[in-house]
């Protein structure tokens, strides 16, 4: 392209900008984006070298105007794609809802007086009670898999479960308190 036409083409997008930018803000409703893509036109105008001569300016910066969009729209969804692959990645779900995996330091430490604590309360129940306890909540055994293999009623089991709840439900709730 000349220095003349590339000059002409330059002035025509200074005078259709404001139409150019009302075009984009309708497309993206956004007017820091369509400002993005402004410049990116303008970027593009003063870097290209064309061969031929541009006959009708407007329809060439509203093609240049529109492929930069669609190049920009494509961008957005590679960008949204992979956050959300990053996202399915770094968060681990529970019952189907993703849960955040990053805490705070206050929540970490948090965390870790309430692991310590409920620790030390297992570590302080009666053997009976803290065996019932380990098998079912942290091996995951049922109720009646538990007084199996105890050889004890599942009754039993309960009671064990029940005081072993209390306890640890009353030693957490203390320390909230004494948190709060």
């Amino acid at each position: 392209m000349s220095q003349i036409n590339k000059n002409t083409l330059i002035e025509a997008y200074l005078k259709q900008r404001p139409v150019l930018k009302r075009f984009l803000i309708a497309r993206f409703r956004d007017s820091a984006i369509a400002e993005d893509i402004l410049q990116e036109i303008y970027l593009k105008l003063a870097r290209t070298t064309l061969k031929t001569d541009v006959k009708n300016h407007t329809a060439y910066l509203f093609r240049v105007a529109n492929n930069l969009a669609l190049d920009f729209r494509k961008q957005q969804q590679r960008a949204a794609a992979r956050d959300h692959e990053w996202s399915d990645l770094s968060r681990h779900k529970v019952a189907g809802v993703p849960v955040q995996d990053d805490a705070g330091p206050d929540r970490v430490l948090d965390g870790k007086k309430k692991v310590a604590l409920i620790k030390k309360i297992i570590e302080e129940m009666p053997p009976q009670r803290r065996r019932v306890f380990t098998l079912h909540k942290i091996e995951g055994h049922s109720h009646e898999e538990v007084a199996a293999q105890l050889g004890v009623s599942r009754g039993t089991i309960e009671k064990h479960m029940s005081k072993a709840l209390k306890a640890l439900a009353v030693a957490l709730n203390d320390q909230a308190d004494d948190n709060g």
